[in-house]
């Protein structure tokens, strides 16, 4: 990924630090990085960042040159991509599978398998990670997932090809014109809309679980019930906070537990799922919007709900009525 920047008469005399810095928005050691690659040039000759320019001049960075190894391993696997461009991919995430390798699972998640798409791409090579050698070089699989989602969790995980995207792309997502809208069936029938504004925390050291607490982090969440039926409720959520299990654990204090969620379920909520044959978390991340870094717009990238149903005991007339919703 190369950068470009041509100089006006206004920026005569500027130094490239200067421009890299303000315009191109390079991070000081992403800057140290690159400084220490020699991938900085102007009109085709390198340079140090201290040079200044001349108008009409063309600065040129190549980014990959401050990429770090990457720790995950290219792996052939399917991907319903929603967006692409030159710096970031958009995937529609299955429940069921991690984002990230874990101490314990190395391969078989979402982000080997979006290595093994970039490095497929990238070169002609076959994916080294098939015959268990190490990859020539760490920009033929560079990854870095923006936004995380829990493992049984399905919908939009967005991930940056270079560390340079992955750090334009956080910050976008951290702007107040961010949005985050989820989708998830839940027990019960669901008021028709609020605000979920209660602290959470870790319930013990190293353990997953967690908890409504006084001490806890503040965590809030939006809500609007789509639709409500006999046992369960079609909501959508939009997140202000973003805590680790935050609408699952607000959900469950709610009084109305995600279906499908063995770890914050009740009983009830259970028993409900096993009449419906939904055999996973009913919870979906439907909406991602925020300003795109390299265009300057504003896009929203959605992903369909495959619905963790068995249609043979989800009721066909249930299915009408939550389907439109879902697409």
């Amino acid at each position: 990924m190369i950068l470009r920047f041509c100089a006006e008469e206004k920026d005569r005399d500027r130094t490239v630090g200067s421009v890299m810095r303000r315009e191109l928005k390079i991070s000081a050691t992403m800057l140290r990085r690159l400084k220490q690659a020699d991938v900085i040039s102007v009109s085709g000759k390198s340079v140090f960042t201290n040079y200044k320019l001349s108008p009409e001049e063309v600065l040129e960075v190549d980014i990959y040159g401050a990429e770090q190894p990457c720790d995950n391993l290219p792996q052939c696997g399917e991907l319903e991509i929603l967006f692409e461009n030159e710096g970031l991919l958009a995937v529609n995430k299955p429940s069921g599978i991690l984002v990230h390798p874990s101490r314990a699972r190395h391969m078989g998640t979402l982000s080997n398998f979006v290595a093994g798409y970039l490095a497929k791409i990238g070169s002609d090579f076959a994916l080294c990670s098939m015959q268990n050698e190490k990859l020539p070089s760490a920009t033929q699989a560079a990854c870095h997932a923006v936004n995380r989602l829990d493992r049984d969790t399905s919908g939009v995980v967005l991930f940056a090809k270079n560390s340079y995207m992955k750090d334009l792309a956080s910050k976008a997502l951290a702007m107040p014109e961010a949005r985050k809208e989820y989708l998830a069936l839940v027990c019960g029938r669901a008021p028709e809309s609020g605000t979920i504004d209660v602290p959470i925390k870790r319930f013990e050291e190293r353990n997953m679980l967690r908890v409504v607490a006084p001490d806890g982090q503040r965590a809030v969440t939006h809500f609007e019930t789509l639709k409500v039926f006999d046992t369960f409720s079609l909501v959508k959520f939009r997140l202000e906070t973003g805590r680790t299990h935050q609408i699952r654990v607000h959900c469950l204090h709610m009084g109305h537990p995600i279906l499908g969620d063995k770890l914050y379920g009740s009983d009830e909520a259970l028993a409900v799922s096993q009449s419906l044959g939904i055999n996973t978390q009913a919870l979906h991340a439907k909406l991602l919007a925020f300003t795109e870094p390299l265009s300057g717009k504003y896009m929203e990238i959605t992903a369909p709900w495959n619905l963790p149903i068995d249609e043979k005991s989800f009721p066909c007339i249930l299915q009408s009525d939550v389907l439109p919703y879902l697409g």
